[in-house]
């Protein structure tokens, strides 16, 4: 019975089940439509006739290199700003003063550690730098400031007063470490006899009439000796200026023997009553050894009560150099004269000429005339280079 039951079921299963049908062949000028074959037989999916566009065409070396150009170009766009706004801030930052550069790093109280303080010196380093400070010089200073600063307690708003401020104290107590006795040595002793000497071209000549200038100002009387012999024009010149400015000037030949100009001028100053004599000296280099034996000769003979060494603030480490050299060949050297600082516009040079040579400034030349020579003022050099508005 079952099985008779089972074998009319089955039946219909048959009748529903679909059944194949005969492919419709294609009409006349008809294109034949592709049937969804069994994904058994993946030779023939439709996928695999489907036609495509075709591939690109290789690029060439040209269109390549276009194509990295540009991405870089895009690139470039997204850093361009930055390196531009930090160019720009660079450009604007002023000018007024060594430490105007750090200002901005501050802004409540601090107390000055190591690390409050490392980041300003690695400023102030460079702003010396800069300021035509010699390395030596600048490495002097930063150590110098470092002790005065770490430990402080300030508050952070004045950081940067504090800083320039100890700035000002240290580069002052540099420059005045050493001082010329030059007015009271000059009152203590009649005729007090100054020796200059200095390289060629350094302006001995026109110092010397300077200071004969200063003298006579100051009430007292000098005579110039005419000791180059050497340079051609250079006694001319020491008369010209005696004449200029009222004062004897002792004269021999040229090719005589500077000694001898200077002894007659100092015999000269003994027999009229004369406060001072200038005695003026041909230029030589430290490397030129007769002219440095020369130099020797004056010097014993003479026993000069001052000597100074007159050159360029602008030399900078060669004029060092040069003062250590003939220092030794005179027994020391008493002050420096720099002569055209109004050249020196950052005023680093000086100062390192003042620390590394070991010799103190007597005076400066700012210009070409007479008056032009002012003596040596510590602070001045320091405003010059901090100035207190700054």
């Amino acid at each position: 019975m079952l099985r008779e039951a089972e074998e009319p079921e089955q039946e219909k299963i048959k009748e529903r089940a679909p059944q194949p049908q005969q492919a419709p062949q294609p009409e006349q000028g008809k294109k034949p439509t592709i049937q969804t074959v069994a994904p058994q037989q993946p030779a023939q999916q439709p996928q695999k006739i489907v036609l495509r566009a075709a591939p690109p065409a290789p690029q060439t070396e040209d269109e390549k290199a276009r194509r990295e150009r540009e991405a870089r170009e895009f690139a470039a766009e997204f850093e361009k700003p930055a390196f531009e706004a930090k160019e720009e801030a660079k450009a604007l930052a002023p000018k007024l003063g060594i430490l105007t550069k750090f200002k901005s790093l501050f802004s409540g109280t601090v107390a000055l550690s190591e690390g409050e303080v490392q980041p300003v010196l690695a400023e102030l380093e460079i702003a010396l730098l800069e300021s035509d400070v010699s390395f030596d010089t600048a490495a002097f200073l930063i150590q110098d400031l470092r002790k005065r600063l770490v430990g402080k307690q300030v508050p952070r708003a004045a950081i940067a007063e504090t800083v320039q401020g100890e700035v000002r104290g240290a580069l002052s107590g540099l420059l005045g470490s050493r001082r010329v006795d030059f007015w009271p040595r000059i009152r203590s002793k009649k005729p007090c006899v100054i020796l200059f000497i200095g390289p060629n071209g350094s302006g001995k000549t026109t110092t010397i009439a300077k200071v004969a200038d200063l003298l006579k100002r100051k009430g007292l009387t000098s005579v110039i000796s005419a000791s180059d012999t050497f340079r051609a024009a250079a006694i001319d010149q020491a008369v010209l200026h005696g004449e200029k400015l009222g004062v004897r000037v002792i004269r021999h030949d040229y090719g005589a023997d500077p000694t001898a100009v200077a002894f007659d001028a100092i015999a000269h100053a003994k027999a009229n009553n004369i406060d001072v004599v200038l005695i003026d000296t041909a230029g030589r280099q430290e490397t030129n050894y007769n002219l440095v034996r020369e130099m020797e000769k004056m010097n014993r003979v003479l026993q000069p009560d001052l000597k100074l060494f007159v050159g360029e603030a602008v030399a900078g480490h060669a004029l060092i150099e040069q003062v250590k050299k003939m220092g030794e060949a005179v027994k020391g050297i008493d002050g420096l004269v720099l002569t055209k600082i109004d050249c020196d516009a950052k005023g680093g040079s000086s100062l390192s000429i003042a620390h590394e040579a070991g010799v103190p400034i007597a005076f400066i030349g700012t210009g070409q005339n007479y008056a032009d020579l002012q003596d040596f003022d510590p602070e001045w050099l320091v405003e010059r280079m901090i100035p207190t508005a700054a």
